[in-house]
Order: structure tokens, then sequence, then C-alpha cells
């Protein structure tokens, strides 16, 4: 299962390498896909848009805001 998540993150990964800045599954098997802000609509749209991943709910969404980044 883990191997599986990791490449379909890695595919995530591949089709929004704009946005995407860390894929990683956890050891409880979930799946983290941690975005760069302006990438939520366009991330989640392919979620639940594409063929491939179809997904219909998320369980978690978080953001933490890092000042002495800029």
């Amino acid at each position: 299962m883990k191997e599986k998540l990791a490449e379909f993150g890695a595919y995530v990964g591949q089709c929004l390498p704009k946005y995407v800045q860390l894929v990683q599954v956890t050891d409880q098997n979930e799946l983290e896909v941690c975005i760069h802000p302006a990438g939520i609509r366009p991330v989640m749209s392919f979620l639940k848009d594409h063929s491939l991943a179809k997904f219909q709910s998320m369980s978690d969404m978080t953001a933490m805001d890092v000042p002495n980044r800029y």
C-alpha cells in the first residue's frame, strides 16, 4: 500500500511541478502532498477531476505561516 501511495504521490508531483513541493507517505500510510499556497485550487481540482485520481473526500487540510521565510 505504501509503495502505491508513493508512486501516486510522485505522479502528482510530476503533473504539477509548479505547485507540489514535497510528497511523502506517513507511517500510518497516509499520503501527504505539500504544496505552494498558490497551488491550492489547481491541486484540489487535479485530485478531484483527473482520471487517475477521482478523490471524493479530503480528511485534513492544514496551513503553516513561516514569517522568517520572506
